[in-house]
């Protein structure tokens, strides 16, 4: 299959047609992907002795043939195609020629992100929590009666 997780698709039919989301999780087996804010359901589930009833809402699959990869440099929808470069086998937007970022590679770039940004802000002590052992007095100490 050419979508991979964390692709970024536009909904070509259907009841959410122009739609654009990532996708969560991709099922090869049954060719079909699951993307999110689309194609939402609503759950009803009955109250039981632990816990009471509720309503759930969750994202259903479609089928990868009504979504389409959106290219990263004209943000319209392309087709996938495939390019070899220096062994390493690569996808591209058909309409652009753009290589496409997925899954594992986009969550490395945005992890570079979050530390550039956490390196770039102060001396790094703000927002760190202080565990809270570090307030208790340590064994080795008795504390007697006033």
């Amino acid at each position: 299959m050419k979508l991979h997780t964390g692709d970024l698709v536009v909904i070509i039919t259907g009841k959410d047609k122009g739609k654009t989301g990532r996708i969560l999780r991709v099922l090869p087996d049954q060719g079909r992907v699951v993307v999110t804010g689309i194609n939402m359901r609503t759950r009803h589930i009955r109250k039981t002795v632990q816990a009471p009833g509720r309503v759930v809402r969750y994202e259903a699959s479609l089928h990868v043939s009504n979504v389409m990869a959106v290219d990263p440099k004209t943000k319209k929808p392309t087709r996938i195609g495939y390019k070899t470069d220096n062994g390493m086998k690569k996808r591209i937007a058909k309409k652009s020629g753009e290589e496409l970022v997925s899954g594992k590679k986009l969550k490395t770039l945005v992890e570079k992100d979050q530390e550039r940004g956490e390196k770039g802000e102060g001396s790094g002590d703000e927002g760190k929590k202080i565990p809270h052992s570090s307030f208790l007095i340590p064994h080795s100490c008795i504390i007697l009666p006033l």
